[in-house]
């Protein structure tokens, strides 16, 4: 695996691990403010995969099934969907939408509890609690959206940035977007999908989803037989 890649799979393991165990504060009189959040809920779910390391390692889909409880809840999809598609998200129809935000859903499902899966495999020591680290933002009166920049420390090598994007809605605080050193995931995925947008159209990139997200069901489950 190369360097980058390698890079990259940290990274969106340390944002997936963030996101764990995020409490609900939407039921607080007074919410708490995101990078206090996220930086409370990391420590939580480190603490959480140290101890329970024998049950992660014995079958991927614990993992699979912590994020679905427990991240997915914070996760914007509206939003991300809205701005993964662009212009077509103004042309798509309602049923459209549904099934691409549905599938959007489960490939980012998929892929953070592999991601969990890898950056764990082969790893027996107890996670440091301190292994990412959060500066503090000063959220301004009426303020509803800003960045919350994180570090994750590498073994060897220079920390890597990452940066959260978020916005208040109704329900509380919820991540819309996350740059692991300067790279978009809304980004990465427009441009990823906006060939296909043009060329086959919004169908048969549903479709192409859906083959994937089955093909990552299969895999998982391969792993735990």
């Amino acid at each position: 695996m190369s360097t980058y890649s390698q890079t990259f799979k940290n990274g969106f393991f340390a944002f997936a691990i963030s996101l764990l165990f995020i409490a609900n504060s939407q039921a607080q009189a007074t919410i708490q403010p995101p990078d206090e959040l996220i930086k409370d809920n990391t420590i939580k779910m480190l603490r959480s995969i140290n101890e329970h390391r024998p049950e992660i390692k014995k079958t991927p889909e614990k993992l699979t099934a912590l994020v679905e409880e427990i991240i997915l809840p914070h996760l914007d999809f509206i939003t991300a969907s809205k701005m993964v598609m662009g212009k077509y998200w103004r042309r798509a129809e309602k049923e459209q939408k549904i099934k691409f935000i549905r599938e959007f859903r489960l490939l980012l499902l998929r892929f953070y509890s592999s991601a969990l899966s890898e950056y764990l495999n082969g790893k027996d020591n107890d996670l440091k609690l301190d292994l990412i680290k959060y500066f503090p933002v000063t959220l301004k009166e009426g303020e509803t959206a800003l960045t919350v920049r994180g570090e994750v420390e590498q073994q060897n090598g220079p920390a890597i940035p990452i940066h959260y994007r978020m916005h208040l809605t109704s329900k509380g605080w919820k991540i819309f977007d996350v740059s692991v050193e300067g790279i978009s995931m809304i980004t990465t995925y427009k441009n990823n999908f906006a060939t296909q947008f043009q060329t086959d159209g919004i169908d048969a990139l549903i479709v192409s989803l859906e083959e994937k997200n089955k093909d990552m069901l299969a895999t998982n489950t391969s792993k735990t037989n």
